[in-house]
């Protein structure tokens, strides 16, 4: 695949971009969620713990995130106020994606259920297990800034890679 203009590259240390919190960017109002996707180029030096884009803080600001975890699986998750959350991974492994390229789009239908969730790889739906805890009950419209390349819930876990084209 061809590099995306324009594209950010993340160091893996400290670097991230934040973006003020707006009612553009949250999809949730506490009972009930509203659709949203997520689309973004990806090229990473390292799949462990890449963070696309979070929107949560540690002050119970739950809203969602769609990141590669510390096994380097693909996981998209709406959270609520009481960090219970319902959400897709894709149970594989993607570290033979680092050095190249790929689109990683996540969709979901507002349903506030794991079925309202879909990830994509290069435009095929690639999720295959739920990911979910507790009792979900819709994400709040709360005042954490959205968060391209790290871990916003506790400014850890920043990507190492590049990120181009994002869209929500």
């Amino acid at each position: 695949n061809t590099m995306p203009a324009p594209y950010y590259r993340f160091d893996g240390s400290n670097d991230f971009i934040e973006i003020a919190d707006s009612p553009h960017l949250s999809f949730g109002d506490g009972t009930s969620d509203s659709p949203f996707s997520i689309s973004a180029w990806i090229n990473m030096e390292s799949a462990t713990d890449f963070y696309i884009v979070s929107k949560r803080n540690d002050a119970s600001q739950y809203e969602y995130v769609f990141f590669m975890d510390s096994s380097d699986k693909l996981k998209f998750k709406a959270i609520d106020t009481g960090n219970d959350y319902v959400g897709r991974i894709y149970d594989t492994a993607l570290t033979g994606d680092v050095g190249a390229w790929h689109q990683y789009v996540v969709t979901y239908s507002g349903n506030s259920a794991n079925s309202g969730v879909k990830i994509y790889r290069d435009g095929v739906r690639i999720d295959d297990a739920d990911y979910s805890s507790g009792t979900y009950n819709g994400m709040t419209n709360g005042s954490a800034a959205a968060v391209i390349g790290r871990n916003s819930a506790d400014g850890t876990d920043y990507a190492q890679g590049s990120i181009g084209e994002i869209k929500i």
